[in-house]
């Protein structure tokens, strides 16, 4: 399903890039990789108007990884607010025990928050966000990215592999 951990429900958590000068380099590489399998590999030239749909082409998959993210850290953020509230109305801290109720509320309701921001980290994805910039600052400047969506680690390493192989370096998120 990913290369990171199930809750991230893209096929291909990870993405591979490896960037060039050249076109034909670049062309070259890419039909190489697509002929090995777990490897969706795309090219991206300067003016591409498909970029962002090459970059990350599963709208379905990200929406997917917004749902599990959310369901997981949310309620796991509530019981921990819930556990810390109780740990601090039996130890006796002043404003907890004065309102028990409103303290457990109001705690688990924070870590429910604190839970949701935590999915919407795993959503956003800022490491593919680091290697989404690079591409376009690359091709900004007149380079071409190789683009790979690996099935699994593996696959994400003997890409990284290939593109360093071919004289670029690779970029890759986690």
């Amino acid at each position: 399903m990913s290369t990171t951990t199930s809750l991230v429900a893209e096929r291909a958590a990870t993405l591979v890039v490896g960037v060039f000068d050249d076109a034909s380099a670049a062309d070259h590489l890419a039909e190489q990789l697509r002929l090995q399998p777990g490897l969706h590999t795309v090219v991206v030239h300067p003016g591409d108007a498909k970029v962002g749909r090459k970059l990350e082409p599963e709208d379905r998959g990200i929406w997917r990884t917004l749902l599990h993210t959310h369901a997981w850290f949310m309620p796991a953020g509530a019981l921990t607010g819930t556990a810390v509230a109780g740990a601090l109305v039996l130890t006796g801290w002043p404003a907890a025990a004065a309102s028990p109720a409103f303290a457990v509320l109001f705690i688990a309701m924070m870590g429910a928050f604190f839970g949701g921001m935590l999915a919407g980290l795993f959503t956003l994805r800022p490491d593919r966000g680091m290697v989404i910039r690079k591409v376009q600052s690359a091709l900004v400047r007149g380079g071409h990215a190789v683009i790979v969506h690996p099935l699994n680690e593996v696959r994400a390493r003997a890409a990284a592999a290939a593109i360093e192989r071919a004289g670029a370096t690779a970029i890759r998120s986690l």
